[in-house]
């Protein structure tokens, strides 16, 4: 790991900040309920397979440079992404950007300005991340067109943008008219995804991710789901304890690797993973 791209980075940031960030404290969080429920977060089911199945395409790319790939985490929440990383063996150089301060990243950006500040990156990125991240951009699916334009213009032509787009993570792609997680600006089905990355990117690979981790979401199909009922205490209890049972995360990596590759599966999980490359 270099430490040098994390000071880089860090000093990029001090300087890009506007005055009254520098003067005036910490300002607000943007969704103090995303940085309460992130600020400690744990390693779990899905993220096990996501970041195995990530890690898997980075290697293969740093194996064809000959060095380890520097990875641009945009909306990287606490740096998690690196610690998994880390964990499955990578060798790699990180640079994390969010606009939640409290998060401590790298870069203090909205990932909505990168074509506008992109000059503050330590390097051109081999390795653009996007996870679990589009679904929240206020501006739904031209916010989504224009971040996917601003990583096509920063990526070299040998690099990748990995999306992770949320299908049966809490039912999203089912659209049910009970549900509404207002942290979810969109609510796509996998073909809509595709259909609106694609305007702005070649969408190279598209695999499924998580069949096992999507299944503590089933109580939500009730028409009567509530958080504080007996509906959400079981979904708690599902996600939580149940399927966090230690071998089930060989399991679902397994799963993963074999049904998130068959074209009728690939929406049909916890999330899909686009692996995009630059148009050309």
């Amino acid at each position: 790991m270099n430490a040098h791209v994390a000071a880089v980075a860090k000093t990029a940031t001090a300087d890009s900040l506007a005055p009254e960030s520098l003067t005036h404290g910490a300002p607000a969080a943007h969704s103090p309920y995303l940085v309460a429920r992130l600020a400690n977060q744990a390693p779990n089911l899905y993220g096990t397979v996501k970041f195995a199945i990530v890690a898997e395409e980075i290697r293969k790319l740093g194996a064809r440079l000959g060095r380890p790939a520097r990875v641009l985490d945009l909306g990287c929440s606490t740096s998690i992404s690196r610690h998994y990383l880390e964990f499955n063996g990578l060798e790699f150089e990180y640079c994390g950007v969010d606009y939640e301060a409290e998060f401590s990243p790298d870069i203090v950006m909205d990932v909505r300005e990168l074509h506008l500040r992109r000059d503050q990156l330590p390097w051109e990125p081999d390795v653009i991340l996007l996870l679990d991240v589009l679904e929240h951009l206020p501006g739904k699916a031209a916010d989504i067109e224009a971040v996917m334009r601003a990583c096509a213009q920063v990526i070299p032509p040998h690099g990748m943008v990995m999306v992770v787009i949320p299908q049966l993570y809490r039912l999203d792609r089912l659209k049910l008219p009970h549900l509404h997680y207002p942290e979810h600006q969109v609510r796509f089905t996998l073909g809509e995804w595709r259909a609106i990355i694609a305007r702005a990117i070649t969408v190279a690979e598209v695999r499924g991710v998580g069949y096992l981790s999507c299944l503590p979401y089933l109580p939500m199909l009730s028409p009567w789901y509530r958080e504080d009922n007996g509906h959400g205490r079981l979904f708690q209890t599902l996600r939580g304890k149940v399927f966090e049972w230690g071998p089930l995360k060989p399991l679902e990596c397994w799963l993963s690797r074999r049904l998130g590759r068959l074209p009728g599966l690939k929406g049909w999980c916890n999330s899909s993973l686009l692996i995009c490359r630059r148009p050309g």
